[in-house]
């Protein structure tokens, strides 16, 4: 069981590594002006919107992604081997880390659209909720603990 504790573990890391990535080319597109950089004027209608969105889906995003995982990973867990349950958490795993990831590129891309800094600052809070997610043995042993006690 210790071997595939470690292979899920290194496989969220890996998914973990690809969703940093995906922030850093979206840093790095923005810096390079293939997203246009002050398309949407400044005090405009579609910068409100922007920023509105940026700002909605890091504020509604990290909770309902860390909330889905712990709900999906916790609830019917007498019904699973230990197995299918490796497989359960990395779905949700993935799930979770996607929600978050959306969140903090869209934001990149709002702040280099918009020039503003609540684009800037919902994507590091995004970036940083991503942190929490970091997958260790530990956790997903006392995951398997509680379900070979169910």
């Amino acid at each position: 069981m210790i071997k595939y504790i470690q292979k899920l573990q290194n496989l969220l890391r890996i998914e973990m590594g690809v969703a940093w990535l995906l922030m850093v080319v979206a840093i790095v597109l923005g810096e390079l002006d293939v997203i246009p950089n002050g398309l949407v004027l400044p005090h405009s209608a579609d910068e409100f919107k922007l920023n509105t969105a940026a700002i909605v889906l890091t504020v509604v995003g990290i909770p309902v992604a860390l909330k889905l995982f712990t709900l999906n990973t916790t609830k019917g867990l007498r019904r699973m081997n230990n197995e299918e349950a490796l497989k359960s958490y990395h779905v949700w795993s993935a799930v979770r880390l996607g929600i978050l990831c959306l969140g903090a590129v869209f934001s990149i891309a709002v702040y280099y659209l918009a020039t503003s800094v609540s684009g800037a600052f919902c994507a590091l809070i995004a970036a940083f909720a991503t942190l929490y997610c970091w997958p260790s043995g530990a956790k997903i042993s006392a995951y398997l603990e509680g379900v070979n006690k169910e």
